[in-house]
């Protein structure tokens, strides 16, 4: 089910049903879900905060209400180790209190708590799925911020911020290796689990610079030369009208000492990553080379 099934790739043709519908169109997720036995909710509102808790809160009931009278046995719910807030160091897990910061997180920590309430109400079969920051092949659109930071480093102008920085990023394959995994994994009760793999940023980023064929970064910023930075080019940004390069999200990504664990993923469901982060950073460096942007 798609909005814009212009979208969908040529690849597809004769292979999947396509429904063209939105998440807040009953009739919509009602012709979706018929004749479904396994259910994968994908989709969410990430930009416009006025749509966000219809979409990413109120359609997930919906959705819920739409299986269950079609009769779907199963549903995997992606929705966002954002939903933890985590600040500082330390490891967070699936038992970490959850203090979302802002909209997005708040609706995305509501539309799995509906699927959780659900499961616990009805006997329905689902599983919360929450993945760190996905990268992969197939971006579209101008803004892409794992190529202009790769673009930075090949250049070398890249600068660790600090240096306890976690990478908390998961390749686009994993994290389709684990969904079907779970999919066909029974989770009577309900169940959430955090798909991560993380890295040193330190590693993360030699080995980004290995698949560019440069020599990794060495230089470090301090985190409060690097907010103040990215508030002043923030500020310039709007002036303009123009993104920048630096901004004081990127900042936190940046320079977090939170590690996301994915240890319950592996013990208890017994699901390992086939790909790796270092594999998804040669695929998708190869992917770019190829497209002509890198």
């Amino acid at each position: 089910m798609t909005r814009e099934p212009g979208r969908v790739p040529s690849s597809w043709s004769g292979r999947v049903e396509v429904i063209t519908g939105d998440l807040r169109d009953r009739d919509a997720l009602k012709a979706a879900t018929e004749g479904v036995a396994l259910l994968f909710h994908l989709a969410g509102e990430t930009q416009n905060a006025a749509l966000m808790r219809a979409v990413n809160a109120d359609a997930v009931e919906t959705l819920l209400r739409a299986a269950e009278a079609a009769g779907v046995k199963r549903m995997v719910h992606a929705s966002s180790v954002g939903v933890i807030g985590a600040e500082g160091p330390g490891i967070a897990t699936e038992d970490s209190p959850c203090r979302p910061k802002n909209e997005y997180e708040r609706t995305k920590l509501e539309g799995e708590r509906a699927v959780l309430d659900f499961v616990r109400t009805n006997g329905f079969d689902a599983v919360v799925v929450r993945p760190t920051i996905v990268f992969g092949e197939g971006v579209t659109g101008s803004r892409d911020s794992l190529l202009e930071w790769m673009r930075m480093v090949r250049r070398g102008r890249f600068a660790f911020i600090g240096d306890k920085a976690v990478a908390n990023y998961v390749y686009a394959g994993d994290v389709a290796e684990a969904m079907v995994r779970l999919g066909v994994r029974p989770s009577p009760g309900g169940g959430v689990y955090h798909v991560a793999d993380p890295a040193p940023m330190r590693d993360f980023v030699e080995a980004m610079a290995a698949e560019l064929g440069v020599p990794c970064p060495t230089r470090t910023i301090p985190a409060w030369a690097a907010y103040a930075a990215a508030a002043t080019l923030e500020a310039a940004g709007r002036v303009v009208g123009m993104p920048v390069p630096l901004t004081r999200a990127r900042v936190r990504a940046l320079s977090s000492a939170c590690r996301f664990s994915g240890e319950k993923l592996r013990v208890q469901a017994g699901v390992t990553l086939p790909y790796g982060y270092r594999e998804g950073l040669r695929r998708i460096v190869r992917w770019y080379c190829e497209k002509g942007r890198l």
